[in-house]
């Protein structure tokens, strides 16, 4: 999982460099990759950066999502908030990749629980 988690990180860095602006919104950038490791209980991971919302002109959030196809079940977490520089320092952030993986562990957790109590 942590090469995969690598490849998102240095895929989506180059993408928010190019595609995502100082202030003001933009189309959802993101890395999803497919999980090969079923036995994990997740079909696929998405590192994304988003904007904010009306009011927050220059913020981002960088957020990781982990999904279970073909149930429809999901987790996210935001990672990060701050303007694209910040986000793209936290991209950069020695230790990042760990924390992806701690976190990554715990949004399977919550997804795996979804599934086996689907109303709470």
């Amino acid at each position: 999982m942590k090469e995969l988690l690598e490849k998102m990180v240095a895929s989506l860095q180059k993408q928010v460099e190019e595609k995502v602006p100082e202030m003001g919104n933009f189309d959802v950038v993101y890395e999803r990759e497919d999980v090969k490791e079923r036995h994990i209980g997740l079909s696929h991971v998405l590192l994304k950066v988003t904007a904010v919302g009306l009011g927050h002109d220059g913020e981002r959030y960088l957020e990781l999502a982990a999904v279970n196809h073909p149930m429809p079940y999901g987790a996210e977490t935001v990672i990060a908030l701050g303007n694209k520089q910040a986000i793209l320092e936290k991209l950069q952030e020695p230790g990042l990749v760990e924390k992806l993986q701690v976190d990554l562990k715990r949004l399977i957790d919550d997804i795996d629980y979804t599934e086996r109590h689907p109303y709470g």
